[in-house]
């Protein structure tokens, strides 16, 4: 579905930390994340302005209360796979320092960004940076406090562009339900997630602000399969 060949960059996530790149080149990425833990986890990036570095990042949100500075910008990633499974999803990335978190949260409903579940990214500035986006086959539009495809998915592969028009972050995950499970079952579940989760997370997109594309591909199944 894309129009134009993407950098590659694999992140491993588990039980509380990342392996991957300290060092990726700006323009069109995909990134890849496999969970290697028994937990969700997913790739928050948030791009550092001003001038800020990982060191202001880490020491910020030691005692952040209230909501982040304006210089931590909610830029987008990889939302959870299941344990043991990976996803992906693309964006053109521009130069600059980053932070790597995870804000997902266990049972005990301490974010996992809490018990040092972050990383520094620093994106270099490339000459010959892509930064074609790739062609989408449906866009979803987030908006507060709704979604908004442009038509129907379908089952199969499909190219999924995703746009904020809202003034503030927002993300989306996509869930494969179990048999005989609801949307409401998903959300009682996320309240305390005690017991096996009514389906499993296939992909999706973190925070992002308002201005910026973002793209995922879902493979969906048919209903009942």
């Amino acid at each position: 579905a894309a129009a134009a060949t993407p950098n590659m960059v694999s992140f491993t996530a588990k039980e509380f930390s990342f392996e991957g790149p300290d060092t990726i080149p700006a323009g069109l990425t995909m990134f890849h994340l496999t969970d290697a833990g028994q937990e969700l986890h997913h790739v928050q990036l948030i791009k550092l302005e001003e001038g800020k570095t990982f060191a202001d990042y880490q020491a910020a949100v030691k005692d952040m209360k209230g909501p982040p500075p304006a210089w931590m910008v909610p830029y987008g990633g990889v939302n959870p796979p299941a344990p043991g499974t990976t996803t992906t999803a693309m964006q053109v990335i521009e130069a600059g320092n980053y932070a790597v978190v995870c804000f997902v949260e266990g049972a005990d409903h301490v974010p996992h960004l809490a018990k040092g579940m972050m990383r520094a990214l620093t994106v270099t500035p490339s000459a010959n940076a892509n930064t074609a986006e790739p062609r989408a086959d449906v866009t979803l539009t987030l908006s507060d406090y709704t979604f908004t495809l442009s038509k129907p998915l379908v089952a199969g592969k499909q190219m999924i562009k995703v746009e904020n028009e809202a003034t503030q972050p927002h993300e989306v995950v996509l869930v494969q339900l179990a048999p005989g499970k609801t949307i409401e079952d998903v959300g009682k579940w996320v309240m305390d997630m005690k017991g096996p989760p009514p389906g499993k997370p296939i992909g999706g997109i973190p925070g992002f602000m308002a201005g910026k594309n973002t793209y995922f591909e879902a493979n969906l199944a048919p209903r009942g399969a």
